[in-house]
C-alpha cells in the first residue's frame, strides 16, 4: 500500500524570497524538489515534525521538515531542506502542505538556518 500523501502550495513571492541568495547547486536541488512535489506531492513517510521550539529559538510548531534532495540516502547526504506546514484551503476544504523555508539544515557559523529562516517567514523576525 502507498504511504499517504498531499500535495504541496508554493506562493511564489514567498519562493523568490527563500531561494534568494543560494548557490547555483543548491538552487537546482530546490527547483527540481519543487517541480517533483508539484507533480506528485508529499508522501508522509518523507516528511519529520519540526520541533515546537528548537534550541535555536524558532517555534515551528505545527511545521514539518523535508530532507533534500529528496532520495533514501541517510539524513546527513541531504544537507537542506524545505520546511512546510499543513494548512486548509478556504476555498475547497482540501488539506495541503504550504511552503514556508529552504536552507541548510545545519549551516556554519553566521549564516541562517532554514529552521530561522521558516520562523521569520512565520512569525516576521529571525528568533531571538
Amino acid at each position: 500500500m502507498a504511504a499517504p500523501q498531499l500535495g504541496v502550495r508554493f506562493d511564489e513571492p514567498v519562493w523568490r524570497e527563500a531561494t534568494r541568495g543560494f548557490s547555483r547547486h543548491r538552487l537546482e536541488i530546490a527547483t527540481s524538489s519543487r517541480a517533483l512535489l508539484e507533480r506528485r506531492g508529499v508522501r508522509f513517510d518523507e516528511l519529520l515534525p519540526c520541533l515546537a521550539l528548537g534550541p535555536d529559538r524558532s517555534e515551528l510548531a505545527g511545521c514539518a521538515k523535508l530532507y533534500l534532495p529528496i532520495s533514501d540516502e541517510p539524513a546527513s547526504q541531504r544537507p537542506v531542506a524545505f520546511i512546510v506546514q499543513l494548512a486548509r484551503d478556504i476555498g475547497t476544504a482540501e488539506l495541503a502542505w504550504v511552503f514556508v523555508a529552504f536552507g541548510e539544515r545545519h549551516p556554519t557559523a553566521g549564516v541562517r538556518s532554514v529552521y530561522e529562516r521558516a520562523h521569520r517567514q512565520l512569525h516576521g523576525q529571525f528568533p531571538t
